[in-house]
């Protein structure tokens, strides 16, 4: 099955802080992606395999949410992954709506990995 990167790049709205987000991404978004995405299931399109987040090394409030699934890249774009899971999660909608309070999401990208190198480190 192919490998496919989406990054989702967040800018936070004026007046939040970062530190408030960074709690919300990691101790609810996150969690719940990997929850609910994880597989494979019997509704499985595609399923989540790691996530990450990063901040801009540019300035304040900018950061890049990464996620990487198995499956192929056409299921897993859309504002809500909805086609990720052959039946929608509700409660996606209502997790992608605090995201959105925080900040504004910029339209998704999503890659296709066609090759991977592992480097090794000097010891």
């Amino acid at each position: 099955m192919p490998t496919a990167f989406r990054h989702d790049s967040i800018t936070l709205h004026s007046g939040m802080k970062e530190e408030d987000f960074e709690k919300f991404m990691a101790k609810e978004l996150l969690p719940f992606f990997s929850e609910q995405y994880k597989g494979p299931t019997r509704t499985s399109v595609a399923d989540l395999k790691g996530q990450s987040l990063f901040k801009s090394a540019r300035g304040p409030g900018g950061y890049l949410w990464v996620t990487e699934w198995e499956g192929s890249p056409e299921s897993v774009g859309g504002a809500s992954i909805e086609h990720a899971r052959m039946i929608a999660i509700g409660a996606t909608a209502v997790m992608l709506k605090k995201l959105e309070a925080f900040g504004a999401r910029k339209k998704e990208k999503v890659f296709r990995m066609l090759v991977s190198v592992e480097v090794t480190t000097n010891t």
